[in-house]
């Protein structure tokens, strides 16, 4: 791709980086301490926790796919992005006054449907905010933004852990400590709440616009091209379950508590150093070779998961790492590479469908780690993850080369100077 003189990222990018930071910091409190207080103070089994985080998956690619759709047809995006916000409040609420496994599946599905419904609007606000050459730049900005977060929540997880647990299991008995951590990150979910507002407003006439160019593009297909890239990106998450697995195979293989969430604070760090260097060589080089990069180290790293024993306890510190490498590579990527082959009418549809069956595959993935954990076959699951990763890089030489659409080939209109309510 040829060079361009790169402006500086919009303030519209940075208001929506500062929200995902400490909504992650809320999550990312609550999301590694989940395996801990599922199995070991509420006393549900692997599969409740399957359940949870696959059931809750499969919540955010509905509501991704309609969130997308609605958001063209309408012409809004920031109201969408408030909403999603608010229920995943809600949804933290649920967890932190959970008394039974069923009320964290209630409180994750909230919060996962809030995810779901500001994913793809704002994912399409960051497209749109930028020039379609820096694209992977900005969604790699907005990644490792959003990942710091998870390091701040992870550390204050680990650090009130080690203060109120220490290096013991957790039980029962440790309800309350649970609740208080749980409560603080309700309270930074209420901060990301309060700054959506703080998001620029679209005009009304760029809303109806929107509205207007929807409608043409309406009924056209996507094209070929658009849907093999789908097909690749979704091959390789068919294996991709989720990182509540992770921890509960350190877990099982003698690692406290506080390491644990120490493991998953190095996998955000690692993450939020490589998201932008990332993007950025996307931008510069193409968005497969970073793909096939991510997947590659995505497969070794699954593979260590599947051969690690109780000996060797260092490895889980490599393995984090590399993991949080493979997923800087492959998250903000494969949404830049969406909006590439997607028309600019409907790029929230776009990205909307990308995260249906993104939930769709993380789910069936989610349902089948728990199933062989439940039968003492953890290693099959991560064998299975790597294996995906394996065959996704195989289908490589078939996937077609970035598309531009001729429309998006300048600057698209910044959020930053839109200035009425959306």
């Amino acid at each position: 791709m040829a060079r361009h003189n790169r402006r500086p990222l919009p303030r519209s990018l940075w208001i929506l980086g500062a929200i995902s930071l400490f909504a992650d910091l809320a999550g990312e409190m609550t999301y590694p301490l989940l395996p801990l207080f599922v199995t070991g103070v509420l006393g549900a089994s692997p599969v409740a926790l399957g359940l949870i985080e696959g059931f809750a998956e499969a919540i955010v690619s509905v509501m991704r796919g309609l969130s997308g759709y609605y958001s063209d047809a309408t012409g809004h995006r920031v109201r969408w992005v408030r909403r999603g916000y608010g229920i995943t409040f809600i949804g933290k609420i649920f967890v932190m006054v959970a008394s039974h496994w069923s009320f964290v599946l209630c409180g994750r599905t909230l919060d996962r449907v809030g995810k779901g419904v500001r994913g793809a609007p704002r994912d399409a606000l960051i497209a749109e905010s930028v020039s379609i050459q820096d694209r992977g730049r900005a969604f790699g900005f907005h990644r490792g933004v959003d990942s710091l977060g998870g390091v701040g929540g992870a550390l204050i997880a680990a650090a009130v852990l080690a203060w109120l647990i220490g290096s013991r299991a957790a039980t029962p008995q440790d309800a309350p400590q649970f609740r208080i951590i749980f409560a603080i990150a309700a309270a930074s979910s209420a901060v990301a709440l309060f700054m959506t507002w703080l998001i620029p407003h679209t005009s009304p006439t760029q809303v109806e616009q929107r509205q207007k160019d929807f409608a043409k593009s309406t009924g056209v297909p996507y094209g070929k091209s658009f849907w093999v890239a789908m097909s690749a990106l979704v091959l390789f998450m068919l294996g991709n379950s989720s990182d509540t697995f992770l921890l509960l195979r350190a877990l099982d293989l003698g690692q406290s508590p506080v390491t644990c969430v120490l493991l998953y604070a190095l996998f955000n760090a690692t993450y939020t150093v490589a998201s932008y260097p990332m993007g950025l060589l996307s931008d510069r080089h193409g968005r497969w070779p970073v793909l096939a990069t991510g997947w590659a180290i995505y497969a070794v790293s699954y593979a260590g998961f599947a051969m690690l024993g109780r000996d060797s306890s260092w490895m889980f510190w490599v393995l984090f790492g590399l993991y949080g490498v493979s997923v800087a590579c492959t998250e903000g990527t494969a949404r830049a590479m969406i909006t590439d082959y997607a028309p600019k009418e409907r790029l929230a549809s776009a990205l909307g469908l990308f995260g249906f069956f993104q939930g769709a595959a993380v789910l069936s993935a989610s349902v089948a780690a728990g199933i062989l954990w439940s039968y003492g076959l953890p290693q099959i699951a991560f064998w299975m993850g790597s294996g995906f990763a394996v065959a996704a890089l195989a289908v490589l030489p078939w996937v077609p080369g970035r598309v531009v659409h001729l429309s998006d080939a300048g600057p698209t209109v910044s959020i930053e100077r839109l200035n009425s309510d959306s």
